[in-house]
């Protein structure tokens, strides 16, 4: 692979956030105007936004296989790549669960997650617009820092839920269906902070 290529691995990050913040977005947006019926169509966008990401995946490990010496550990550039690819199938997972689970009805809990995961998607996008940048450490570290932050807020708000969800419910069903919804939700917010912790680890080795 020679210069003329112009492949940017910082630059693709940037693109594949961009694409998990639209969907983080697009997801609000589906459920503050939930209909069950209309799920699949509704759904299409967040579908083709995880496949445009996949997409972007796929050409960054084409290239690191006959990249000669690419800017940080091929292992490490691969590794970021799987770890942000799991925050899109996360959003794409929890629609697919709500049709699974044939939920009728959002619940205001549900939003209350997703707001979280939306600035954590933004925060995210934050990190990769410094990430080029190796040598500014400080920066880097800030980014990283708020991430972990939000997810400890999301924690907290996912614990509450919870709590309430199991002192409340006394379907046995429902709580089946709510504890899969909360935990998909839960775990991509996780997915979000696992993306920093593999950025500082790039920094560390980099520093």
């Amino acid at each position: 692979m020679g210069k003329k290529d112009n492949y940017n691995y910082f630059e693709e990050f940037i693109k594949l956030t961009d694409y998990i913040v639209e969907s983080a977005n697009t997801l609000k947006e589906l459920l503050e105007n939930y209909d069950l019926e209309k799920l699949y169509n509704d759904t299409l966008e967040v579908h083709k936004l995880e496949n445009q990401a996949d997409g972007i995946v796929h050409r960054m490990r084409g290239y690191l296989i006959k990249d000669f010496l690419p800017p940080i550990d091929r292992e490490d550039i691969a590794l970021i790549g799987h770890k942000l690819d799991n925050i899109e199938d996360g959003i794409d997972e929890l629609l697919i669960n709500l049709k699974i689970l044939d939920i009728r009805k959002i619940k205001l809990e549900v939003i209350e997650l997703v707001d979280i995961l939306i600035v954590c998607t933004g925060a995210v996008k934050e990190i990769f617009m410094n990430f080029e940048d190796l040598k500014n450490v400080e920066l880097i570290n800030e980014k990283v820092i708020n991430v972990n932050n939000l997810e400890e807020k999301g924690d907290r708000i996912f614990e509450k839920i919870m709590t309430e969800l199991y002192k409340n419910e006394k379907d046995p069903i429902e709580l089946i269906k709510w504890t899969t919804i909360y935990n998909c939700l839960e775990n991509t917010i996780d997915s979000c902070e696992e993306v920093g912790d593999s950025i500082q680890d790039v920094v560390m080795k980099n520093s």
